[in-house]
């Protein structure tokens, strides 16, 4: 079965709402429709090793040759515009970013590829795409609506304050970023949450009664938890 040339993902605001869809190209298809349109080479060249005093960016040079003619493109990957899972092969996401690029040129393909999406952005509402997001998919399903979990959704402590009475984890500048939360309503789609769910599920794994009250340091911890949980679970 032949590769799909684009695909949809959704557009969250910082509530992690779906609202609206954006419509990506994929690497697979693009790749898949060069060869249909008579691929005759690709060659890459790494143009800028990562390394500290580049703050580890990656670039990389593609060359994509077909019977319409030569086509080019550069890309680049660091830690800051891939997934973490991605941060140890940024060489070779600069260089599928690369390729990827002059392969919309040379297949006349003027919307962005999913590879060359970044981590968080265009998962909210940011207008200037680069690096990459997963596919989404489901790990898990949604926490059941029953016992202790039913009884305190929908109810809300008072602002800083969780609702067993502990003081609030964030306030001000420790506060969790827009990024983290982006990241984290991207995450819990993965596992089958939407909207209302979304929130309800982080609140509770997080103990506390609104987002606000989320620091930094707690947002981080379940990053890792769920990342974490979704490697045991696709193992």
């Amino acid at each position: 079965m032949s590769a799909s040339l684009t695909t949809r993902i959704p557009i969250r605001d910082r509530d992690g709402r779906v609202i609206d869809e954006k419509e990506v190209a994929t690497y697979a298809g693009l790749l898949a429709r060069a060869h249909d349109e008579g691929l005759k080479r690709i060659e890459t060249t790494l143009v800028q090793v990562p390394a500290e005093n580049n703050h580890f960016l990656a670039v990389a040079h593609a060359t994509v040759e077909t019977e319409h003619g030569v086509f080019t493109g550069i890309g680049d990957a660091s830690p800051n515009n891939v997934n973490r899972k991605i941060a140890p092969h940024i060489v070779r996401m600069a260089e599928t970013r690369a390729k990827a690029r002059a392969l919309r040129d040379a297949v006349n393909i003027g919307i962005v590829c999913l590879e060359e999406l970044s981590d968080l952005s265009d998962l909210g509402l940011d207008e200037n795409p680069q690096g990459e997001p997963e596919n989404v998919r489901p790990l898990r399903p949604a926490h059941a609506a029953s016992g202790s979990e039913t009884r305190d959704r929908g109810e809300r402590a008072p602002r800083g304050r969780t609702q067993d009475g502990r003081r609030s984890q964030g306030s001000g500048s420790d506060r969790m970023t827009d990024a983290q939360r982006r990241l984290l309503f991207r995450i819990l789609s993965e596992r089958g949450y939407e909207a209302e769910n979304a929130t309800s599920a982080l609140l509770h794994d997080a103990g506390v009664g609104s987002l606000e009250e989320i620091s930094k340091q707690r947002a981080s911890h379940l990053i890792d938890s769920y990342r974490d949980e979704g490697e045991r679970r696709g193992a």
